[in-house]
């Protein structure tokens, strides 16, 4: 089996990439200041070296295969960890302690995140945050693909089949009220809370 990954450099990667999100060879070859012939040869060679086809041709342009999707989100991974480590070298050269962390936060879980924030600075001063907030859905794509390191919302369904590392940080009582003829009355009961991943397995 070749093993195509020792050929790749960092622009083959944000070609991949970049083709993911544009879907369109013409587009992209003008981003990477390269001819459209040479992008359209060097994918075909590329798809020949791995075995499978990665974008689909249709008449708009191109869409990732199954593998493809599965190729784009290591190949973002390793995008943006060529990024971190760029920039904790450079706080390392300044001097400075090298650490940082990317937080995904969905709506629903804002307060939770920033007490726990307010905390882990009060231990690790020095600790570079990037926070984000959205809703799940591509929150958990963000996850998958490297962009943020973890998640805090609510998830359910079958985002719990992705292959993340999960825990559950709060369990919330849910209360209903209805009215009675004399008087109002309250049921609660305890359910499971939300369940947050921590990071991708």
């Amino acid at each position: 089996m070749a093993n195509w990954t020792q050929k790749l450099k960092l622009h083959h990667l944000q070609m991949l990439v970049a083709l993911g999100e544009q879907g369109n060879l013409t587009q992209v070859a003008k981003m990477m200041n390269i001819t459209q012939p040479a992008l359209s040869k060097w994918l075909t060679q590329f798809e020949e070296e791995v075995g499978m086809l990665l974008f689909e041709r249709h008449s708009k342009g191109l869409r990732p295969s199954e593998g493809g999707k599965l190729l784009l989100q290591h190949a973002q991974r390793l995008i943006n960890d060529m990024s971190r480590s760029q920039y904790e070298i450079e706080r390392f050269k300044q001097g400075g302690l090298v650490g940082s962390l990317m937080i995904g936060c969905s709506p629903v879980a804002t307060d939770c995140v920033a007490l726990a924030i307010l905390s882990l600075l009060k231990e690790m001063p020095s600790l570079h945050l990037n926070i984000e907030e959205k809703v799940m859905t591509p929150l958990l794509h963000d996850l998958l693909s490297g962009v943020v390191d973890v998640v805090v919302g609510r998830v359910g369904g079958r985002a719990l089949e992705l292959p993340l590392n999960y825990r559950v940080l709060l369990h919330r009582a849910r209360c209903a009220s209805s009215p009675a003829p004399i008087t109002r009355w309250r049921r609660c009961r305890a359910s499971a809370g939300p369940t947050s991943p921590t990071g991708a397995g």
